[in-house]
This record gives C-alpha cells, sequence and structure tokens, in this order.
C-alpha cells in the first residue's frame, strides 16, 4: 500500500488538473493533502481524485478559504473526524481508519500556533503506540540544523515528544545523516517539515520511503511530496 501526502499549495486552483496528473503518476493508495480548501477549488478537485480512482474521501472540511486536510483513497475508509474538536481550526487534524491502520493527517499552523495541536496528537497518537498507527502531514516543524539551517523553529522540541511517544520519524530513521527539505522559504532557506511518524508496529511494514521533488521543482506546489510503500 502506497501512502502519499503533497501540500498542494493554497488549494490548488487552476493547478488542479496537473496536480491531478502529477497524483495519478505516483499511483498511490491513500492520499494526504494538506493546505486543502473547500471553496471554488474543492468539487473540482474531489472530481478530479474520484475520476482517478479515489472514492473514498474525508467529509469533514474546512470553511471556504481556510486550509485544512483532505484524505482521500483508493480504499474504503472509516473517518472518525477531527482529533480534538475543540481545536481553533479542528479541520487541520484528522483521524480515519483503513483497515487496521490508524491514519493521522495533519497541516498544522506556523509558529506557536501549532503547540495545542501537537499536544492534541501526541495525546491521541499515545493512545494508538500499540497499534499500527501513523501520522503523515505537513507539520510545519523541524530540527534545528538538521532539518533547516539555522533555528527558526520555536517548537522543534515536539519532534522528540512525539518520539518518546513511541512514534519514530520514519524518513529520518531510515537517512540519519540526510540532508533534504521539503519546502523552501522565499528567502531561499529550506526546511524539512513534511513529515510520518509511525507506531512500532506498523514501522516493521515500511518498505521505502522518499521524497519527490521535482513537482517542487516544476512549480506545481511549493512544497514536495513525501511517499512511503508499506508491505
Amino acid at each position: 500500500m502506497r501512502v502519499l501526502t503533497w501540500n498542494i499549495r493554497a488549494g490548488g486552483g487552476v493547478r488542479i488538473p496537473r496536480i491531478a496528473a502529477a497524483l495519478a503518476a505516483q499511483e498511490a493508495d491513500v492520499l494526504v493533502l494538506t493546505e486543502y480548501r473547500d471553496g471554488p477549488s474543492g468539487p473540482p478537485l474531489r472530481e478530479a481524485l474520484a475520476s482517478l480512482g479515489y472514492r473514498w474521501m474525508t467529509a469533514h472540511r474546512p470553511p471556504p478559504g481556510r486550509n485544512g486536510v483532505l484524505i482521500a483513497s483508493r480504499r474504503p475508509i472509516r473517518e472518525h473526524g477531527p482529533v480534538d474538536p475543540s481545536l481553533p481550526e479542528p479541520w487541520r487534524l484528522l483521524r480515519t481508519s483503513i483497515g487496521r491502520i490508524q491514519l493521522f493527517g495533519a497541516y498544522m499552523p506556523n509558529l506557536r500556533a501549532k503547540i495545542p495541536y501537537w499536544e492534541a496528537l501526541i495525546a491521541s497518537l499515545s493512545s494508538h503506540g500499540e497499534a499500527s498507527a501513523m501520522a503523515i502531514g505537513d507539520f510545519n516543524t523541524c530540527r534545528a540544523f538538521v532539518d533547516e539551517p539555522g533555528t527558526f523553529d520555536v517548537t522543534a522540541r515536539f519532534m522528540d515528544i512525539v518520539q518518546e511517544a513511541g512514534f519514530r520519524d520514519l524518513w529520518r530513521d531510515r537517512y540519519p545523516d540526510g540532508r533534504e527539505f521539503s519546502w523552501y522559504s522565499h528567502r531561499g532557506n529550506g526546511f524539512r517539515i513534511d513529515h510520518a511518524f509511525v507506531s512500532p508496529r506498523l514501522i516493521r511494514r515500511v518498505d521505502t520511503i522518499g521524497y519527490v521533488h521535482d513537482v517542487r521543482l516544476d512549480g506545481l506546489s511549493d512544497h514536495s511530496m513525501l511517499r512511503l510503500d508499506l508491505r
């Protein structure tokens, strides 16, 4: 089973046909799309995904003009809704089940605004540590001097706290000395902020994980894709 996450930038807009073509080329079974918008871009994106075989999609969507998460799957999913409905923007953090896998889709805000989202996610992940579970998406969080060139991220500690809860930063585990950036600022600074955190039971089933940078280099989005394959 292939799982792919991608920040499509501001809902996709006129880029939706090209976004759909790029997603089709990846042949993923499950998509976690971040910066999804349910305004004018929502219906054409969902229609394009349905035409690619993604028959199941999360129904909990952001208000028009707001950014959130859309989970789309070629396999049946059971939607559990927001991880914490009391969050300021609960559509940024959704939970679904795909068979026995618990899947958390995340699109976190910036700076300190992300703290309650991290706290809600870690609390929920802690109760799923013995299950096959994964949190994947755009966390807007990275480790200093490892996933970014400096120390910009004041909430980097959550990268360690989530691992203390038993969930591994899968790409970093596979590439302990690796240095790839999934987003660049307007100043040209790179950051690895798109992640997959995986429970011990599920990590044994992961075959490959890697970033797909050509969609960012071609200007289709300002983010690279993150793709992983499960046995």
